[in-house]
């Protein structure tokens, strides 16, 4: 029952994890690209590719694309109820596809509300000036050099037909808006034309002059607003960790989990870098930076992001982990010590291999391209990791047929013997009496001869008495029938098969065989109750004033060679 469930949450938390952290389109990008391609894609091919014949209407040509954006952005002047649908339809003017996936929302936002203001401070469009061949050339509106910060850029706004048949502004146009927009900001917009102004700028109307001025690359209006979202960060990261420190301890405290409580603080820190980098995503979104600058930050968050997420979900698996592992521990199948731990590690690679794909999104890497590679390398990837697979399967093997559970005595070919402590995907890790800790690859271990102390039903205690030979044998008799009277009567000896016999007679002693079963599989409840059996002995052969051989050491000295002699006379055994 606990497997099943083991199974199904851990199932339940991973795909929730990927869910939640995974953009759809990336594996089902990543699926496409795996495909065999029908024909050649050209480099601006979008993922717009296929339009609604409506949509399509509306960009057949350089005019009904130019009326489209101007139109759009009217409606989003308004500020009515619809302004987020017209905004999305304005955005869908401009060719993307050479902008990351990531980035293409905000920059054709941006894209957009730079274009309208420079198009404003222009001219009132004129749409009958605009051709309308739906098979002609590129058209530009604008076309100027314009020298920003030492360096000329060749900025212009023109609208070309891309491989669906739908005419966009160029990439080119969305580079360059920026520093077109710069060139003519200061200008007022043309009569009859309203000024489109978002929140941002609004608010920058009502910022002091100084705010404007150059500091270090960005403005002083800019520096104060990274400042704001640090200390906004930094408090979101506070208040994170303090939250899920006061999760954390009250649900130890709840499950009785074996968590230590300065360990409990430093779990947190994932979760904290989780909410810093997000409050500096969000707030960097805000912020009105170049496109480089922007493209770069943004970047960079979208990574913390990813590590900060996948370090929090081991975290979770860390917690989960500790939950089902108290719960394993209390059953009465060792099954479960073995299983949950392997689930907790498999979750853990899941958990890694979706965030290095995540991570991979972000730096803008070609993931079908990736999948792709290795499914043709597969076979060279399957040759350098035969070990490990070999390694794999035995662990399978280790798992179904279960000759061990954790916490078994075993012994093993070639003299090795030792305590399971984990059995793991590559390796089972055995301590020694001697306490070292030696790993063992499964696919080695599946092919071992094991012996298992671990599953003897009862545990067996086999000595010789070796009595004196001047004890009266009715005493010798007398002290056998006491002897099997304690263990008739001991809780844990196991009386059927206890054997307590004068086994053998040698010129020295008398021997007395003993062999009892103790009904436990635990070597230390073996030991104590060894020990009370072994005191009990000792008690009755004092009672009866039965006599046990005793070593003794004779010195003689030989006087001509100076030397002393040594004479040993000892039995061959003792108890």
């Amino acid at each position: 029952m606990l497997t099943r469930y083991l199974s199904i949450i851990l199932l339940s938390l991973l795909t929730i994890t990927a869910q939640a952290q995974i953009p759809t389109s990336v594996v089902r990008d990543a699926i496409e690209k795996t495909k065999p391609a029908k024909k050649e894609a050209a480099p601006e091919e979008s993922s717009q590719a296929y339009l609604k014949y409506e949509e399509l209407e509306k960009l057949k040509n350089p005019q009904e694309t130019m009326r489209t954006f101007v139109e759009a952005m009217d409606e989003v002047k308004k500020g009515n109820g619809q302004s987020r649908a017209y905004f999305d339809q304005a955005v869908r003017t401009f060719n993307l596809s050479k902008v990351d996936e990531n980035l293409r929302e905000k920059t054709g936002r941006k894209a957009a509300e730079k274009l309208i203001n420079t198009l404003d401070r222009i001219t009132k469009i004129d749409f009958t000036h605009i051709p309308v061949d739906p098979n002609g050339t590129k058209w530009y509106f604008r076309k100027q050099s314009i020298t920003e910060d030492n360096q000329v850029i060749e900025a212009e706004i023109a609208i070309e037909k891309n491989v669906d048949g739908a005419w966009r502004f160029t990439p080119e146009t969305v580079n360059t808006i920026g520093a077109l927009y710069n060139s003519v900001s200061h200008l007022p917009v043309v009569a009859g034309v309203v000024e489109y102004k978002n929140w941002k700028t609004r608010l920058k109307d009502h910022m002091p002059a100084w705010a404007s001025e150059e500091l270090l690359m960005f403005t002083k209006g800019q520096w104060l607003g990274f400042l704001a979202i640090f200390v906004v960060a930094i408090i979101a990261l506070s208040l994170m960790r303090f939250l899920t420190t006061l999760y954390i301890r009250d649900l130890v405290k709840k499950e009785s989990l074996d968590f230590k409580e300065k360990d409990q603080y430093k779990s947190t820190l994932s979760f904290g870098l989780l909410a810093f980098s997000l409050v500096c995503m969000a707030g960097v979104k805000t912020m009105e930076l170049d496109t480089e600058t922007y493209d770069i930050l943004v970047r960079a968050f979208y990574i913390l992001i990813a590590l900060s997420s996948v370090w929090s979900s081991v975290k979770i698996v860390d917690i989960i982990s500790m939950h089902f592992a108290k719960i394993a521990k209390d059953t009465a199948n060792k099954f479960d010590d073995v299983l949950v731990p392997m689930l907790s590690k498999t979750a853990k690679v899941l958990v890694v291999a979706f965030g290095t794909i995540l991570v991979a999104h972000s730096l803008t890497f070609d993931i079908g391209s990736i999948l792709a590679g290795l499914g043709i390398g597969g076979v060279a990837v399957a040759l350098a990791a035969k070990d490990t697979i070999s390694n794999l399967f035995g662990s399978v093997t280790v798992i179904m047929d279960r000759p061990f559970l954790i916490g078994d005595y075993v012994i093993l070919d070639k003299g090795l013997e030792g305590t399971v402590e984990e059995v793991g995907f590559r390796s089972t890790r055995i301590r020694t009496p001697l306490q070292s800790l030696v790993s063992l690859p499964n696919n080695v271990l599946a092919n071992m001869a094991i012996d298992n102390y671990g599953m003897r039903g009862m545990r067996r205690y086999r000595t010789f008495l070796v009595m004196d030979l001047s004890n009266p044998m009715e005493k010798l008799e007398e002290y056998c029938e006491r002897l099997r009277y304690i263990c008739q009567i001991h809780q844990l000896i196991e009386t059927s098969n206890a054997q307590i016999y004068i086994n053998d007679i040698t010129d020295k002693s008398v021997n007395i065989l003993v062999n009892v079963f103790f009904k436990t599989r635990e070597g230390s409840v073996e030991l104590d109750e060894r020990h009370k059996f072994i005191v009990e002995v000792l008690k009755i052969a004092k009672e009866m004033d039965v006599k046990f051989v005793s070593t003794s050491t004779t010195l003689l000295m030989n006087q001509n060679a100076g030397l002393p002699k040594l004479e040993a006379a000892k039995p061959d055994s003792l108890l």
